[in-house]
């Protein structure tokens, strides 16, 4: 089959929605019919896997959430924790990656976990207390000359255990607010930003956030990476070994 014009414009199309996080096929006919075609349209499915290809990117679901992208790090997509908001100093890169794994961790400690479609609710002060147990339990690996296995996340643990939980600024425009001095803060600031990118969403009453389908999808595609395997561990309440941890295994689907 010969790609239109028409084919190719719809091809652009839904590379535009997926693109945009918080939209949804359940809101739109039209993300929902070009979304259709993906699904069901061999050719096209092959043309627009092509374009990603192209682009470092990848397709790691196709479901009712809509498309959600995998983006590989050296896509002109590619996150940078940097990219998260007041995260431009080398301790605010650190706090928020640490914040953004240690969330992943926290709600889906196990492969059971991540095959699990439910919902995952982060309370903010329960998970930063949470946290700063898995920096505990760090430091004191690291106290008995145990290696960390994964040199940002040993960076990660001291940044984070050396700051308060809650502290508000003093002065200014910053005065009666959470001090990007506190790790309280850098949790809110994750969650904020994973709302932003349609992974998170917060509870009315406040205090706490919800994370969606799409947050689960995006753990899943990077449960290999050492700083998530480490969190993970500790978040099933397991002891930590001298050698280092094994992955978590996820199934053929999800590799």
């Amino acid at each position: 089959m010969t790609l239109t014009q028409a084919d190719h414009t719809d091809l652009g199309t839904l590379l535009g929605f997926a693109l945009q996080p918080n939209q949804r096929p359940g809101r739109s006919p039209e993300y929902r019919r070009i979304l259709s075609r993906y699904r069901t349209e061999p050719d096209f499915r092959l043309a627009t896997d092509a374009v990603l290809h192209g682009l470092d990117v990848r397709v790691l679901s196709d479901g009712d959430f809509g498309l959600v992208l995998g983006v590989n790090p050296e896509s002109p997509f590619a996150f940078r924790v940097a990219d998260l908001p007041n995260a431009g100093t080398r301790d605010g890169r650190l706090l928020a990656g640490l914040v953004l794994v240690g969330i992943a961790a926290y709600a889906y400690p196990s492969p059971a976990d991540l095959d699990e479609e439910r919902v995952r609710r982060i309370p903010e002060t329960e998970f930063e207390q949470w946290l700063r147990a898995a920096c505990d339990r760090l430091r004191g690996r690291d106290a008995a000359g145990e290696p960390i296995p994964d040199e940002g996340l040993d960076e990660a643990w001291r940044a984070y255990h050396e700051k308060p939980a809650h502290r508000v600024g003093e002065r200014g425009r910053g005065a009666g607010r959470l001090s990007s001095k506190c790790t309280l803060y850098w949790v809110r600031n994750t969650l904020a930003w994973l709302a932003e990118q349609g992974m998170a969403r917060p509870e009315t009453s406040g205090g706490a956030w919800v994370l969606t389908e799409r947050f689960r999808i995006q753990v899943k595609d990077m449960a290999s990476e050492p700083a998530y395997t480490v969190l993970a561990a500790i978040g099933r309440g397991e002891h930590l070994a001298r050698t280092e941890v094994a992955p978590v295994q996820l199934d053929e689907e999800a590799e």
